[in-house]
């Protein structure tokens, strides 16, 4: 009898021992893929607004009257939208019609919220 609980506990983990690797697995892809989904849409960051938006607010939050509204037709002339403006050079900027250094770093810094 000896001879047979061996032969029974490698069979038996044989049988066992691939479903449970497979599990493993599984669980490790949907924890990845989950936290790849939650990096992508965090609860945390906010839907970028049209570029209308955007701009007028960047002008409320800075405390001038219709100062940045005034970049929307070189952003809309070259299909930028809020989502594109942090990865805009200072070339591209100025492509838009935005050409002080000022302007650039402060609209840089407001669309960092929307990531």
């Amino acid at each position: 009898m000896g001879m047979v609980n061996p032969f029974f506990s490698n069979f038996f983990q044989a049988l066992v021992t691939p479903q449970l690797i497979q599990q493993q697995q599984q669980q490790q892809l949907l924890s990845s893929f989950l936290t790849s989904c939650n990096s992508i849409s965090s609860p945390l960051s906010l839907a970028y607004p049209s570029m209308s938006e955007f701009l007028q607010q960047l002008d409320k939050e800075e405390g001038v009257e219709d100062y940045y509204i005034k970049f929307l037709e070189g952003f809309e002339k070259q299909k930028i939208k809020v989502k594109h403006l942090c990865k805009l050079t200072d070339v591209q900027f100025e492509v838009c019609g935005v050409t002080a250094i000022g302007d650039r770093e402060t609209i840089r810094e407001a669309v960092k919220k929307y990531k």
